[in-house]
């Protein structure tokens, strides 16, 4: 039986051999006799690591707003380009759906 260890390294290697096959993520499945969701499972952990997303981050982290915007409102932007603009306060929940 592999640890847990190998078999993030299977997967790594899996998903490197799939961006320097230049095919889509189901032709490559396709072709490798790979279940799409189990591709994509393990794709999704790989992207959270690099973006520094693994399992022991809070998904929060502190923001600080100094002084009043001067338009009424704040854009946020993220880390992979999208924005988020507010134009009056939000709760918690509301953003937490906004960006899961």
């Amino acid at each position: 039986m592999q640890s847990t260890e190998q078999l993030r390294e299977q997967n790594i290697a899996m998903i490197n051999a799939w961006q320097q096959s230049g095919l889509s993520q189901k032709q490559y499945c396709l072709q490798n006799n790979i279940a799409y969701h189990i591709f994509h499972y393990w794709y999704k952990r790989y992207r959270d690591k690099q973006a520094g997303r693994g399992s022991g981050s809070a998904g929060f982290i502190p923001l600080t707003v100094n002084g009043a915007s001067a338009t009424g409102y704040v854009e946020l932007q993220l880390p992979d380009g999208k924005k988020i603009l507010f134009h009056g306060p939000v709760s918690v929940d509301y953003l937490k759906a906004m960006i899961a």
